[in-house]
């Protein structure tokens, strides 16, 4: 007893390791009594849970790298290490995190210097397979580019990031020999309104501003009538925090505005389910605001206008589109009696037999150019 008495007073001795053993095991114990949490509100995604352990997933090293994951999401006060780690790097001079560049005026950008040109390859030949095989349709391919290409200015100096204005015209030569097919020049357009709000800083996607600077350049290639943006009823949603930020998780970013307006139509179907607008507005209280644009990207989706737009027969347009295409469609409300919604991700059905169902009036495939490139379900037009 004396001995121990005696080991316990020299313990005293040494307080920095009684502070740290004593921070070590009061951490541990917080740790493992604090619920797992399922979503992280900050990062926008699904954490990792506790995997189960079993022989077949040790052998076969599924466990340890899942408990790895689960041990580094779980961990006591993440987001406050999260946010320290943040302020450091950027107070050390920091102008990047997790492929993310952090540019002027706050804007965030991807950090593309090299490409997947094997699925690119693959990517361009299953458009030009589509427009072989409905050479007799009315077909307008956009290709949009990213935020980094048009605002390059407020990239860091000396940055060289891919060349998408090369790529965009080298694809364009490719389809310009079909006489069915316009390409739309959406990157000189973006160009000349690169002063406005026209991607959103934190977010990879264009505002709802700069698709509707592309929905009037596309009325236009169409011969048809276009809304005018000042004759719509706008709501303004505050506190958007987009995909960069998930990466990048910049303490100190600017919050973007999601501007969307009314629209007048009958009913939205997709999933054998129906809609009666395009908006799921719970969503734009939540974290990932963006989704609430056609209640995200899914099945084949079939937007009905309550009376003729046209007044005369009814006029059908089928959209072919990644992410981007989210805050287009509700213009193109205002100039179509019915908008069909395709993005081949999500798509249950053969393209060829929705082609086979419905007669379009026009077709529109866009697509950023960043998921043109990477994109792999781009094949399944041509099936």
């Amino acid at each position: 007893m004396k001995d121990f008495i005696t080991k316990l007073k020299k313990v005293k001795n040494y307080p920095i390791i009684v502070l740290f053993l004593t921070f070590i095991l009061v951490f541990t114990a917080i740790d493992v009594l604090t619920p797992d949490k399922k979503i992280s509100e900050l990062e926008n995604k699904y954490l990792q849970m506790k995997p189960k352990f079993t022989l077949n997933s040790f052998y076969y090293n599924e466990y340890v790298p899942k408990y790895e994951k689960y041990i580094n999401e779980q961990f006591i006060l993440r987001n406050k290490w999260i946010d320290l780690k943040s302020r450091c790097e950027y107070y050390i001079g920091k102008a990047e995190n997790n492929g993310i560049v952090y540019g002027k005026d706050n804007y965030m950008f991807d950090k593309v210097q090299t490409i997947n040109d094997k699925q690119l390859e693959k990517n361009i030949e299953s458009i030009k397979n589509f427009i072989e095989k409905y050479k007799d349709e009315n077909i307008k391919f956009a290709l949009i580019p990213n935020s980094f290409e048009v605002l390059s200015e407020k990239l860091p100096y000396g940055l060289n990031l891919f060349n998408q204005s090369e790529l965009i015209n080298n694809v364009y030569n490719i389809y310009s020999k079909y006489e069915n097919v316009e390409t739309l020049n959406i990157i000189d357009l973006l160009n000349s309104h690169d002063d406005e709000y026209i991607y959103y800083k934190t977010d990879h996607h264009w505002t709802t501003l700069g698709a509707y600077y592309a929905y009037v350049e596309y009325m236009k290639s169409v011969d048809k009538p276009y809304v005018d943006i000042n004759v719509l009823n706008a709501h303004d949603v505050e506190g958007f925090l987009g995909t960069y930020f998930s990466k990048a998780l910049k303490f100190n970013s600017d919050f973007d505005k999601i501007t969307y307006y009314d629209v007048n139509i009958d009913k939205m179907t997709f999933a054998g389910k129906e809609y009666k607008d395009i908006y799921e507005y719970d969503k734009f209280k939540e974290r990932d605001k963006y989704a609430a644009f056609l209640y995200g990207n899914n099945d084949l989706t079939v937007i009905t206008n309550k009376g003729s737009v046209n007044k005369e027969d009814i006029s059908r347009v089928l959209i072919i589109k990644d992410s981007f295409g989210n805050s287009f469609v509700p213009y193109l409300t205002h100039s179509y009696d019915e908008v069909y919604v395709l993005d081949l991700r999500s798509n249950s059905q053969k393209v060829s037999e929705i082609m086979e169902m419905y007669e379009f009036d026009d077709i529109l495939i866009m697509y950023s150019v960043n998921n043109f490139i990477d994109d792999i379900n781009i094949i399944r037009s041509t099936y």
